[in-house]
């Protein structure tokens, strides 16, 4: 999803002039970006090494899909298995919920750092777990370019920036995850906004970058009501469009609804990968739980229960390594 989104396997610009030669994806789990990456830089004729790491082996031998591939089992809660200066490309993505008693809690980026040779570059992914409400016609990002302005417009999603109006998730399920989610989070001493963290983290590391540039961007989890609405802006367009009198409104491509849908669905199943821990904050039982959840998923996935507004925040940061 988050490939759509950005239109391209990362987002660092690095690579436009220069292809890496040996990368390493932390928290790899299936290699599905490692198998992007790849088919993303054969384009060009480059051949490209990859290492994936993480705590099991879930990733299938990419080598009989013609990748150069190494995969190395490690629990990133020791110091990670590599020489100083080992890849010129290191990506990690959804790694926030593995921090909390790792290498990376109270440095998140001197381990990847240490690998990293001079030059290269480090990227990283991740989405909040907490859920807002993006209010009417939002802002552009300012400094966005227009490439990115014009992958926001084709994906029906909005870019980022301190300027963005949010609100409070109104959907009461949203509302109840959302509260036991950051009990349940904060007990574990996890993150419940990696976006935040991973910005600061970068910006405390300014002077290891020779270059260094991020990107946020907000995905409705659905159709939005005011989207709908006579005069409502188009916020992805340097030039804002607006219809007002005119009865008309913006209409989503499928393709753009299918985004959306995903996005929806990756929200649920969060939901459900976290369960064990959100009944123990909220204090249910099984019967209760089974209930709610059965509440929930007929209201979001049926009953336009998002339709107020409620996103999916995710960013990508990246620097490159002086």
């Amino acid at each position: 999803m988050l490939m759509r989104v950005f239109g391209a396997p990362f987002c660092a610009p690095c690579f436009e002039d220069e292809t890496p030669t040996k990368v390493l994806e932390l928290c790899c789990g299936s290699a599905l970006w490692s198998s992007a990456c790849n088919d993303y830089f054969k384009r060009s004729g480059s051949k490209v090494s990859f290492t994936g790491l993480d705590i099991a082996p879930l990733a299938p031998d990419l080598n009989r899909s013609g990748l150069d591939w190494t995969f190395v089992q490690h629990d990133t809660r020791k110091r990670l298995p590599f020489p100083d200066e080992e890849f010129d490309f290191i990506f990690i993505k959804d790694a926030s919920i593995c921090t909390s008693a790792s290498v990376f809690q109270a440095d998140p980026l001197g381990e990847p750092l240490r690998l990293l040779r001079s030059g290269g570059v480090l990227e990283v992914w991740d989405s909040d777990y907490l859920l807002r409400t993006l209010l009417p016609n939002p802002p552009v990002a300012r400094g966005t370019s227009e490439d990115d302005l014009e992958q926001a417009q084709a994906t029906g999603t909005y870019t980022i920036s301190a300027a963005t109006p949010f609100a409070q998730a109104q959907n009461q399920y949203l509302k109840d995850y959302n509260s036991w989610a950051q009990k349940a989070l904060e007990k574990c001493r996890i993150t419940t906004t990696p976006c935040a963290s991973i910005s600061l983290a970068f910006s405390a590391e300014a002077d290891s970058f020779q270059d260094y540039g991020s990107r946020r961007i907000a995905i409705p989890l659905s159709e939005v009501r005011w989207e709908r609405e006579p005069g409502a802006t188009l916020a992805t367009s340097k030039r804002r469009v607006s219809t007002p009198g005119t009865g008309e409104y913006r209409k989503l491509s499928q393709d753009q609804l299918a985004l959306r849908r995903t996005a929806l669905m990756t929200v649920v199943q969060t939901i459900e990968s976290l369960e064990p821990m959100l009944i123990e904050a909220n204090g249910y039982g099984q019967d209760e739980w089974d209930r709610w959840w059965s509440n929930m998923t007929a209201d979001l996935l049926q009953q336009k229960g998002t339709a107020n507004g409620e996103v999916l925040e995710v960013g990508a940061w990246w620097g490159q390594k002086r």
